[in-house]
């Protein structure tokens, strides 16, 4: 059976996936701060809005008016704007204790609208937070329950999830640790120093793919992200 894919919007990415994600999948972005997840997150909606898919962008870290600052220095960034008017693209941004609050319901609302085909959390380590993790295992239990029913909602309707994960402290690595594990693909961003810092985009991870061996250069502009062979 032949895998359908989607584009992800990222020049020069698809080819490291068989031109494009596996659809009704579910994808984890990991890297460090600053090494472009958001930038690649909002590109991934932005090509579903040209597609006509309709694409939530949950944010579970900062306030609207960052995400507008962010798309403003980014020249898609009045087309992002304009399909968000146009209902193509909806923004969401709780803090902790909101989501909290409305976790449940609005993940049954979002699995509910079969014209939802992308969905993006930013960055799903505060979906951690939410879960009270601990070194227990009657609690690593429970984690891996919820992320098991959630996961099963997600990919029961024609929806492709970006997962955004971050780097950094021993409770994220523990946390990241089961979503590696758990998610069908995962695409890795990160510095290497070789002279100079530069950012590299590496998939150890996407299933119905054939593995992509080599981490690629990752360079972002006013126009975004791109993904080129090394010179």
């Amino acid at each position: 059976m032949k895998i359908k894919r989607i584009p992800s919007g990222i020049n020069g990415f698809d080819n490291m996936v068989q031109g494009g994600l596996p659809t009704q999948s579910i994808i984890g972005l990991k890297g460090p701060a600053g090494v472009g997840k958001s930038i690649f997150a909002m590109q991934f909606l932005l090509q579903g809005a040209k597609n006509n898919e309709k694409s939530v962008y949950i944010n579970l870290e900062e306030p609207r008016t960052n995400i507008d600052r962010t798309l403003d220095s980014m020249s898609f960034g009045k087309e992002f704007f304009d399909f968000e008017e146009k209902g193509l693209i909806k923004i969401i941004c709780l803090n902790f204790s909101e989501f909290e609050k409305v976790y449940p319901t609005l993940l049954e609302k979002i699995s509910k609208d079969k014209k939802i085909k992308r969905l993006v959390v930013d960055s799903f380590n505060c979906f951690f937070s939410y879960l009270n993790f601990d070194k227990s295992e009657k609690v690593n239990y429970e984690i891996r329950k919820i992320l098991s029913q959630s996961f099963y909602s997600f990919r029961k309707k024609d929806m492709t999830t970006l997962l955004l994960l971050e780097n950094g402290s021993s409770h994220n690595s523990q946390l990241n640790h089961y979503v590696s594990y758990m998610v069908d693909g995962l695409i890795h961003l990160d510095y290497i120093s070789l002279g100079n810092i530069e950012r590299r985009a590496f998939v150890p991870k996407m299933r119905w793919t054939k593995q992509f061996d080599s981490s690629l250069m990752l360079k972002i502009s006013k126009k975004g992200i791109l993904i080129e062979d090394d010179d």
